[in-house]
């Protein structure tokens, strides 16, 4: 499958009801973004960044997930108006049992922070973060800060 079909059907999978979820979705406020297909992520994959949510994810895995993380840390104090999340194959994370990464391809998700904080913010107000173990939660928090 080539790396835009992967994110794409991803995305599907993401945005889809879970009664696991009380009925919510892994991520509530995902959209179908930008996709940006490259050979490897580092810095200067990001120099024409947007506003627009946009999913930079590698062509094959050309990356350890500490690798990405590193990139991603280091693009969250470059551009502070945004917030840069990693996903890698070889780190599985889950909400209540169900995957919530790609599975298959390394990636980063850039979105402006205002956006991301305003849509953490709505949501905290709901139940939704009751199903995320505290560890999972802390850690997906902690980008960008």
């Amino acid at each position: 499958m080539d790396p835009q079909t992967v994110i794409l059907e991803w995305l599907k999978q993401v945005r889809k009801p879970r009664k696991e979820l009380g009925g919510k979705s892994i991520c509530p406020f995902a959209v179908v973004p930008e996709i940006v297909v490259v050979d490897g992520l580092d810095e200067s994959c990001f120099e024409n960044l947007s506003d627009k949510i946009t999913i930079y994810v590698e062509r094959t895995i050309n990356s350890t997930f500490e690798e990405l993380d590193a990139v991603a840390q280091k693009l969250n104090k470059l551009f502070p108006t945004h917030i840069f999340l990693p996903d890698h194959p070889h780190k599985k994370n889950y909400i209540q049992g169900i995957e919530t990464g790609n599975g298959h391809l390394p990636l980063i998700i850039a979105q402006t922070r205002k956006e991301l904080t305003e849509a953490r913010t709505l949501i905290s107000k709901t139940d939704y973060y009751d199903y995320w173990d505290e560890e999972y939660l802390t850690e997906i928090k902690s980008y960008g800060n």
